[in-house]
């Protein structure tokens, strides 16, 4: 059974290990964020300059980040997990990317990073916010971010909008197999945060906050679909353990049963949310 339930306000004791085995599927499996997202954050740093230095927290291996180097961004790319850290350099590498730094660091050591590369031209977390204490990470972000910066929270789904009609089928097996639908890797428990990121942004010195969102249609063969369930902590290798092989082959019987030909297509709404400390708002 899941244990050491925490207050929304605190960090996770074993955050480096929630997404333990995540790292290679995540690479394989994950959807980019859509180009309308990535081309909304490139615009947020303007002409100020031609390399702008940014923070991606919380970054995995390197999935927004490796697009926002491909944009002319210097990233520095932070997480806590060293799996997630090494498939992004190896991603980077794959992709001939080389302005990205690597840092294994927790969220709210952000103030720290820009004490060794300079302060960060914006910060960008991407479906990471809600694993933060969001409050602190946006104290420490108002001491890494320069004048004129910027925090954008990223979410392959926008607040209050439609999942993927397929969820509820997952949610389902999830619960047979696990006993709960909201698990933070083995044996945790999944924290849900109070309130929403944008309301977070508000009551941080990012106040000036805007909001982009963007439709578009995410398509997932079978075996796509079933990789894609090894990127969640909900439902990691490491989370089901020997229950994997046996909740996988239900799952392909489930989702065959629904969709004999293999084609699993959603229309989703992105959404980033960008917040401004109010005097520096443009």
């Amino acid at each position: 059974m899941p244990q050491d339930v925490q207050s929304p306000t605190t960090r996770y004791a074993n955050a480096d290990g929630i997404f333990a085995s995540c790292g290679a599927p995540y690479v394989a499996y994950r959807r980019p964020h859509p180009p309308a997202v990535v081309d909304y954050l490139a615009n947020q740093w303007g002409r100020a300059t031609l390399r702008p230095s940014i923070l991606d927290l919380g970054c995995g291996p390197g999935t927004l980040s490796l697009d926002l180097a491909e944009r002319g961004a210097s990233v520095t790319a932070a997480d806590v997990s060293e799996e997630m850290l090494a498939a992004g350099r190896g991603w980077a590498q794959t992709r001939n990317i080389t302005s990205v730094t690597w840092k294994r660091a927790d969220a709210i050591e952000a103030a720290a990073l820009a004490k060794d590369t300079g302060l960060f031209h914006g910060v960008t977390i991407a479906d990471a916010f809600h694993w933060m204490d969001r409050p602190q990470v946006l104290v420490a972000l108002d001491q890494a971010v320069r004048p004129g910066g910027f925090v954008a929270v990223v979410g392959y789904r926008a607040p209050g909008t439609q999942r993927e009609w397929w969820h509820p089928l997952l949610e389902q097996l999830r619960l047979r197999w696990l006993g709960s639908v909201n698990l933070a890797g083995p044996a945790t428990a999944y924290v849900e945060p109070a309130g929403g990121h944008e309301e977070a942004l508000r009551r941080s010195a990012f106040s000036q906050v805007s909001v982009l969102r963007t439709d578009y249609r995410q398509t997932y063969t079978l075996e796509e679909l079933v990789g894609l369930q090894r990127t969640y902590a909900y439902s990691s290798p490491a989370t089901l353990g020997d229950r994997l092989a046996p909740f996988e082959e239900e799952l392909r019987r489930t989702l065959t049963a629904v969709r004999p030909d293999g084609v699993f297509e959603a229309d989703l709404q992105a959404a980033v949310i960008v917040g401004r400390r109010p005097a520096e708002a443009t």
